[in-house]
């Protein structure tokens, strides 16, 4: 049985740059570059991107096009020794699970999706006073606080965060059961160009504001005064998580990428497409925050809290509210959807791949789907329940929402970007490397040789480094 392929190079493009662009990129990467130094966070990043992520993404993706198979598998045939299926297992599940608390936040776009379109963040007129700006962003506040915490209004008595994180779950499902090709493929092929000009169109409404200029020096002025090691760190850190490494994505999606597609160009292309999108998304945002005068946040309190309460405090009548917040909203909700494909996407081709039924046939894709329905949803309502008030499900001292999240980002994902370097550097034989990487000497050879120099002796102990900092 032929191995399923995304069809065309674009789509090759847009499937895994959607995997990439994710909720982080729209809400955290902007606010960590403005604080560490704007663009010259945006200059060690980019460098960080090159030289650390594209090799353990390039590696991730030879293990992947050469094994032709699930990450476990994968990871099995790169050295032909079973212990090396247990790192590509593990980076499944570990999928599985961001994936379980990913729907949790991505439901809450869908929330705000609906919120947005009824005109519940419409101007009403007088947004440039100051204390009705604070009273709107208290008034949002409160209504998160109580949508997350305590459900608000229900449906058959469950509360909406949870509906809404199965209703995600249940739409990735339905779009990854339609195949690689015409489901994760023709949905990104729609969704990143439209991301992408959803993000423009926002940016260039942004420039009218006052705060436009204040909001752009903020992301792209350069302050060297204002790094760190510790800027080092979070450039690291973000690069590797926002572009799926570590998490058995990249190497799925490498056993879907043609044997005459460049792997190099793939990697580069999508790296700049992420750092592209997260500055817009800075464009796009920071201007209303700093001509309304409120603090500059990230994470829910900015997105979910703050930019509601700017929304409704657009000049221009009603209308503008509803327009801006509706296409922010939905882009959040394209972002969060084409990054979650590729995790689903992972434990779909372990399950179809590795288990049989009866021990006699592997299962179906609708069949895997619906296990991991029920599986991933299970984990997700019980993360969306330990957000609420008076919850049990706390883990050291954490919710198991945010448990899940220190667990995989600080310690899963360090130790499979560094398995998959050492598998490719050390492991595998040379010359099937280059081949890979050169798509049998289709490609330029010296750049690809300085890519295996960077996964077999720089990636390992920098990522090791970072591994150590996020344990302590």
């Amino acid at each position: 049985m032929a191995r399923n392929q995304f069809a065309s190079k674009f789509g090759t493009m847009a499937a895994i740059a959607g995997s990439a662009v994710g909720l982080g990129n729209i809400w955290r990467f902007p606010y960590v570059a403005g604080n560490n130094g704007g663009a010259a966070f945006l200059i060690i990043y980019t460098v960080i991107c090159l030289l650390i992520s594209v090799p353990v993404m390039l590696s991730e993706f030879v293990i992947g096009r050469k094994g032709q198979s699930n990450t476990y598998r994968s990871f099995i045939k790169a050295n032909g020794k079973k212990a090396w299926g247990i790192i590509g297992g593990v980076e499944i599940y570990a999928g599985l699970a961001i994936l379980a608390f990913y729907c949790v936040v991505a439901g809450w776009s869908l929330e705000y999706i609906f919120a947005a379109v009824t005109g519940e963040f419409a101007s009403i007129g007088g947004g440039d006073a100051a204390e009705l700006i604070n009273a709107r962003i208290a008034a949002m506040g409160q209504r998160f606080d109580i949508f997350v915490g305590q459900g608000g209004a229900h449906i058959l008595s469950i509360p909406r965060p949870v509906v809404w994180t199965i209703i995600f779950l249940g739409l990735n499902c339905v779009v990854l059961a339609f195949g690689v090709s015409k489901g994760i493929e023709r949905c990104s092929k729609f969704m990143i160009p439209a991301l992408f000009l959803i993000l423009l169109i926002l940016a260039i409404m942004s420039v009218r504001l006052d705060g436009f200029s204040e909001g752009a020096a903020f992301l792209l002025k350069p302050n060297w005064d204002a790094v760190t090691g510790q800027t080092i760190i979070f450039a690291l850190g973000q690069s590797f998580f926002s572009l799926s490494l570590g998490m058995g994505a990249m190497t799925t999606y490498g056993s879907y990428i043609q044997k005459d597609q460049s792997l190099v160009g793939v990697a580069f292309i999508v790296v700049l497409a992420t750092i592209l999108m997260a500055i817009l998304a800075g464009l796009a945002i920071f201007p209303a925050t700093f001509t309304f005068g409120v603090e500059v946040t990230s994470g829910p309190g900015l997105v979910f809290k703050t930019l509601p309460a700017l929304f409704a405090s657009l000049p221009g009548g009603p209308w503008v509210g509803v327009v801006v917040s509706s296409l922010f909203f939905i882009l959040l909700f394209f972002a969060a959807v084409t990054s979650s494909f590729s995790l689903l996407e992972a434990g779909t081709a372990y399950v179809t791949e590795e288990w049989t039924f009866g021990g006699r046939k592997q299962l179906s894709r609708p069949m895997a789907l619906t296990i991991l329905f029920v599986l991933v949803g299970a984990l997700a309502v019980l993360c969306a329940f330990s957000q609420m008030e008076g919850t049990s499900l706390v883990i050291m001292g954490d919710s198991l929402f945010d448990f899940i999240d220190k667990l995989t980002s600080n310690i899963i994902l360090p130790i499979g970007g560094i398995a998959a370097c050492i598998l490719v550097g050390w492991r595998m034989e040379d010359k099937i490397v280059f081949n890979e990487l050169t798509s049998e000497g289709q490609f330029n050879g010296a750049i690809v040789r300085f890519f295996m120099f960077l996964a077999k002796w720089v990636c390992p102990i920098v990522i090791f480094y970072m591994f150590i900092k996020g344990l302590i």
